[in-house]
């Protein structure tokens, strides 16, 4: 993928061109493989680079949403692309559904697909989850604030949101708007953060031995590692400068060479020790190590 100068659009390259987290095998939905996705990103390549020229309108879209949240960040990154894509028209967006008073759910996106002439429902999810235990349990995985939990997620996504349209009285209500759905599909995306003690063991040149995955994990599916401040302490030595990441990085990495706020790993455990940031603290690596460059830190105690 082109390197591009502007971080907004890294980020749009990287919601449109990375792999899925999870591949569920169902009649019911879609859950697109990496190949989808990487053909998506080669078909709009000169589009994104004209943004990257100008990406003004992209910029101004970012800095209106009220919500901050790195989803509706992730959603609305997807929502330029798509209403700049001539495949898919944008019929609904947010569909609210509230019935008889009840609200019953939402509904991220309603295209239509003008390659297939289908209607199509999309749910979209950006998650970043951190493994304990046995790594191939998908129970065993937990967003870094101990809140959600990927089989969770994936069930939600698989049973509830990616299904809504299907239930009766959501057809009829939806038929009432217009809205006839041909299709559904699942875009799922983020990233699994492995134990640190498993990488050298299981990572070998950058690529994961499987016996780590979770049994549902996308072949190919982006993944670093996490460690407790005692383990950071010890691997890490005083050369090393890292980047903490609150409000960008967490997709496309930030390219070193054009941030300056570098910090060592001494000034890493002071800001935590005054309270400045606090654990989970997500870091990027200015100089990889093994070929990792971005990892969670957590308190000793964590997941506790």
């Amino acid at each position: 993928m082109k390197k591009f100068k502007h971080q907004s659009v890294r980020d749009l390259a990287w919601v449109v061109s990375s792999p899925p987290l999870i591949l569920q095998r169902s009649h019911a939905c879609l859950w697109p493989p990496a190949r989808w996705f990487q053909q998506l990103a080669a078909d709009t390549l000169p589009w994104l680079a004209s943004v990257d020229e100008d990406p003004a309108e992209l910029e101004a879209l970012i800095t209106g949403q009220k919500d901050r949240r790195l989803g509706k960040y992730f959603e609305t990154l997807w929502f330029y692309w798509l209403s700049h894509n001539k495949r898919f028209d944008i019929v609904e967006n947010n569909v609210q559904i509230i019935i008889d008073g009840e609200t019953l759910g939402e509904i991220d996106f309603v295209l239509f697909d003008n390659v297939s002439r289908q209607t199509i429902h999309w749910e979209v999810a950006i998650k970043f989850y951190l493994g304990v235990g046995d790594t191939r349990e998908m129970c065993h995985w937990h967003g870094p604030q101990l809140r959600d939990r990927l089989d969770i997620k994936v069930q939600h996504l698989r049973h509830r949101q990616s299904l809504i349209s299907k239930d009766q009285r959501v057809s009829r209500w939806l038929k009432t708007q217009g809205i006839y759905i041909d299709q559904c599909a699942v875009i799922l995306k983020g990233r699994l953060y492995y134990p640190w003690a498993c990488f050298g063991q299981y990572v070998q040149n950058g690529h994961l031995a499987s016996v780590l995955m979770p049994a549902e994990s996308a072949p190919g599916h982006l993944f670093s590692g996490w460690l407790t401040q005692s383990q950071f302490v010890e691997v890490f030595d005083k050369s090393q400068r890292f980047i903490p990441l609150i409000n960008k990085g967490w997709l496309e990495k930030i390219p070193t060479h054009i941030d300056g706020g570098f910090l060592n790993k001494k000034t890493i455990v002071e800001i935590i020790s005054d309270e400045e940031m606090c654990f989970p603290l997500h870091v990027q690596l200015c100089n990889p190590h093994g070929g990792l460059d971005r990892v969670f830190i957590v308190d000793d105690s964590w997941p506790n």
